[in-house]
């Protein structure tokens, strides 16, 4: 696997669980692509359990995190709730909380305290798209990150038409569609990546240039 092979030339890969991983492990498969079901009919299963508890795909997604700090910066699928910080969780709960849910269908729980808020598909770090409906401010955003001592978030889960850089640099989106997803949009768009070097952040063409954002 790609992990195994990148420890091997000295680096890691990080896999960050979204919400669609989530919705699978728990049974939802309303957005999934129709092939798996087919899929899991040619190999004599149902489509649940090809990431059920006793599949290998199953116990691979369950054993990621859904958010992660690396070189100070946050990786996560959806994003950071301002009032994340008034939970008093580091990391490292967040994660385990979330981790025990993965394969539990959320639905709001009567006294059920903080840990709702984590799981939450509007609050949830894997579901959150707080940062592209313009009722935040910087010192929202600055406020999330500093309960976890980062100095920028990376995030998915909510589509662009490029890789960004928002509220001076705090937030950089880069959820932007593969190319096949463009075959019949005007203008005609590609695929982008994020690279960074150092404290620089570049925006990566599917050609190989980069611009520095």
């Amino acid at each position: 696997m790609v992990e195994q092979e990148a420890i091997e030339f000295g680096g890691l890969v990080h896999f960050i669980i979204g919400n669609h991983e989530i919705k699978n492990m728990q049974g939802n498969f309303f957005s999934a692509s129709e092939k798996y079901f087919y899929v899991a009919s040619i190999l004599g299963k149902q489509q649940d359990e090809l990431y059920g508890v006793d599949s290998f795909l199953g116990r691979w997604l369950a054993s990621k995190n859904i958010i992660e700090k690396i070189n100070g910066r946050l990786f996560v699928h959806g994003g950071i709730h301002p009032d994340i910080s008034e939970l008093g969780y580091s990391l490292q709960q967040i994660n385990q909380i979330v981790r025990e849910n993965y394969r539990k269908p959320y639905y709001t729980k009567p006294n059920s305290g903080n840990k709702e808020f984590l799981v939450s598909s509007k609050t949830g770090p894997a579901w959150y798209r707080g940062y592209f409906k313009d009722d935040l401010s910087q010192q929202d955003i600055e406020k999330g990150l500093n309960t976890f001592n980062a100095r920028a978030v990376v995030v998915g889960h909510t589509l662009q038409w490029s890789v960004k850089k928002l509220y001076q640099g705090k937030v950089f989106a880069i959820d932007v569609k593969h190319q096949k997803d463009y075959q019949f949009r005007f203008p005609p768009r590609s695929s982008e990546g994020l690279l960074i070097k150092g404290d620089n952040y570049y925006r990566l063409t599917e050609n190989g240039e980069k611009e520095l954002l």
